[in-house]
């Protein structure tokens, strides 16, 4: 039986679209920082530019500062599939957002041919900064994704619509000890399964409960069935809350979303599985 701590918690992260007042920091769920900058990260990506398309998406004020939202674009000779990666829409879980310039680093040197990455990154940059699951305003933006009351979901929607992604990536970490995936009904499951495998010969431990206590058959998978739609739906219509892989699904779009354990002191060990998925999915899609 969940404590009322555990229920409290469960209410204020899963049934409030604006939890906050502000990008508050987390101090309740163990999290442990990897030391993120803000400015250094930035200045990194936009380092880039002399080998892929650095562009920023939006520019969002905080406390009288500029946190820029970018996107990474990864061409490929002739682009067949899209994929979309997210990094950084909770802004408490850090090792997505550390794991871009490794992956930026990795397709600068082996990519696939007809596969073209989009990155966008930091989603949810203020909160970010702040080590906190909330953007600027308070709002939680992987709840927006009916109202889009946020810029930051604004703007994934407007990449998304010029885009067109044959395959979305959400990079996010939670309260569990190990990492396991979401996917959504558009992803087959025999594709989740081999990924699966890649991360785990990467060296990643994969959870065999979720953050809810549900066993995961294989570890690691936690496919959103029938049921799982159906309270989808009814967040959706009662609380005007929908988190992006039920999004992504509602346009046929498969979607992954990826949570390492944010309780891991080792940045490697957080970060590994983040790049070894993304890079296990660019290959699935590729006919090459």
């Amino acid at each position: 039986m969940p404590t009322l701590d555990e229920l409290r918690l469960f209410a204020k992260y899963h049934l409030v679209r604006r939890p906050g007042d502000g990008p508050e920091p987390e101090t309740e769920l163990g999290v442990v920082s990897l030391g993120y900058d803000a400015d250094a990260y930035v200045a990194q990506l936009r380092g880039y530019a002399d080998r892929f398309e650095v562009t920023t998406l939006a520019e969002l004020e905080h406390a009288g500062r500029s946190y820029p939202v970018l996107s990474v674009r990864v061409p490929a000779e002739v682009a067949r599939k899209r994929l979309l990666v997210l990094a950084g829409v909770h802004g408490n879980e850090h090792a997505g957002l550390l794991a871009v310039p490794d992956l930026l680093d990795a397709l600068a040197t082996d990519r696939p041919r007809d596969v073209e990455l989009v990155f966008v990154t930091p989603v949810n940059p203020i909160g970010a900064a702040h080590l906190s699951r909330y953007d600027g305003g308070g709002y939680d933006v992987n709840r927006d994704f009916v109202r889009f009351e946020t810029p930051e979901a604004r703007v994934v929607r407007d990449v998304v619509d010029a885009a067109r992604p044959d395959f979305a990536i959400a990079l996010h970490e939670g309260p569990q000890d190990a990492s396991f995936m979401f996917t959504n009904p558009s992803v087959p499951r025999a594709l989740a399964e081999r990924v699966l495998a890649a991360i785990e010969a990467g060296g990643t431990r994969l959870a065999t409960t979720d953050y809810f206590g549900k066993t995961l058959s294989p570890p690691g998978l936690a496919p959103v069935g029938r049921a799982g739609k159906l309270v989808n739906a009814l967040w959706a219509s009662t609380l005007g809350m929908m988190a992006s892989g039920e999004w992504f699904d509602r346009r046929g779009v498969p979607e992954i979303t990826f949570e390492s354990s944010w309780r891991l002191p080792s940045r490697d060990a957080r970060v590994r599985g983040h790049v070894d998925l993304v890079l296990a999915v660019a290959r699935e899609l590729s006919d090459v």
